[in-house]
């Protein structure tokens, strides 16, 4: 039991480690498609968008939409169960953790946990 606490620890102090290390901004995204990472930079714009009475988000970086160099998008489910209002996040400098992808020659991160936001 103690061991495996003990390699807990060491795995999360290394992956903490790790994306401090590799972080990027906004402008970088697009040239690390497929890799996590940390994203940082400042929000520029919380985006709503309404489809079937559901809301789904994205926080927009660089500029506002349809301008962004970078976005993370948080599905209406997420976006419900915020333990703060995501509306804050505008104008904040944050870092977001995860898989980069690519969607409309945009890259962009699906945001799965609150926890991926460091503030």
């Amino acid at each position: 039991m103690m061991r495996t606490l003990l390699t807990s620890i060491i795995l999360v102090v290394f992956l903490t480690i790790i994306c401090n290390a590799q972080s990027i901004n906004p402008e970088e995204a697009a040239k690390h498609v497929n890799d996590s990472t940390s994203v940082c930079g400042v929000v520029k714009d919380v985006h709503f968008i309404k489809k079937n009475e559901t809301y789904s988000v994205y926080l927009e970086f660089g500029d506002k939409s349809p301008n962004e160099t970078f976005s993370v998008y948080i599905s209406d489910d997420l976006r419900k169960k915020s333990p703060y209002d995501i509306h804050t996040l505008e104008g904040k400098n944050i870092c977001v953790i995860g898989k980069i992808k690519m969607r409309a020659k945009k890259p962009y991160m699906n945001l799965y946990k609150f926890s991926q936001i460091q503030k």
